[in-house]
């Protein structure tokens, strides 16, 4: 693909969603179309910044083949630093204090029910048991983690970034701990369903859906894209209304409310799509933002 020449010469910020948005369907490789157009957008002066529910370690290898030389915005905003200025003081660290995991998974409603728990510090995860659990965090970006069949013991007096809670899909317990999460604890709870590796037949492993189990991520109540990006949109003194964002599900629907051009993609969640400006006419797996982006800086493309 031959760019030519960027007509819209303003400098944005370009906010970019990971899973289901930049990067292909197999949650594990980025779509070639969208990062030739994101470096050459880079190149033209614009920030490029991700931000993703993902975790730190999780996104770096992300950021790494971009080639981006911004803040990385990770936990849902959570955790934002720039991994090319390790030296330089870390903008927003918001963790899960140390009380409140204990206390969580302590509780008796989640005891009963927990197939699974996924402790995330920024450095490193401490699971329980070493089976499902968003393995694409692990197996696909080599990441180091510790097995424990006692997670609390190994957390010690530390704080976390992320509770990662594992439970069998069954509507009526689910509705409960949600409810009750929400209720005893202010902290930021997102829920979804369950995913498990696929063995494919050249040995490689892809993530499909796994319908017997949902997922609970527990962060910060602090922890917010939307409050992310606006730190960032000041530090790079770039206006609101040349922020565009992009992504797929609820946990982007405040950030594509409040900056000044939201896009949810084609494959989103339609619980996200009424809060955006525009939806794009392709798929994160063809390069949804690609075309998007050359559409709206009016640039021309050749294949």
């Amino acid at each position: 693909m031959n760019i030519e020449i960027v007509k819209n010469s303003k400098k944005h910020l370009i906010i970019i969603d990971l899973d289901g948005t930049v990067l292909n369907s197999d949650f594990a490789t980025l779509n070639q179309k969208n990062k030739k157009i994101l470096q050459k957008l880079q190149e033209m002066g614009n920030k490029i910044v991700i931000a993703t529910g993902r975790n730190y370690l999780s996104a770096l290898p992300f950021y790494r083949e971009i080639g981006l030389d911004t803040f990385l915005i990770t936990y849902n905003g959570a955790y934002i630093d720039h991994p090319l200025k390790k030296h330089s003081p870390i903008m927003a660290i918001l963790p899960l204090a140390n009380e409140t995991v204990k206390k969580i998974l302590n509780e008796k409603i989640i005891k009963e029910n927990l197939l699974n728990v996924l402790i995330d510090s920024a450095d490193k995860e401490t699971i329980s048991t070493g089976e499902d659990i968003y393995y694409h965090e692990i197996f696909f970006n080599g990441n180091t983690y510790h097995a424990t069949n006692d997670a609390l013991q190994h957390l010690g007096d530390r704080d976390c970034l992320q509770l990662v809670l594992e439970f069998k899909n069954d509507k009526e317990k689910i509705d409960s701990i949600r409810s009750f999460l929400g209720e005893n604890y202010k902290a930021s709870v997102d829920y979804y369903s369950g995913k498990k590796l696929k063995s494919e037949k050249e040995g490689d492993k892809i993530l499909v859906p796994d319908p017997e189990k949902v997922i609970f991520k527990i962060r910060s109540s602090k922890a917010d894209k939307a409050e992310a990006v606006a730190k960032l949109a000041a530090y790079y003194n770039i206006d609101e209304s040349r922020i565009i964002a992009f992504g797929n599900d609820v946990n982007d629907i405040k950030m594509i409310e409040n900056v000044g051009w939201g896009v949810a993609m084609s494959n989103g969640n339609d619980d996200l799509k009424p809060y955006a400006r525009s939806i794009t006419r392709l798929d994160n797996h063809h390069g949804g933002v690609a075309e998007y982006l050359i559409k709206y800086f009016q640039m021309s493309s050749q294949n």
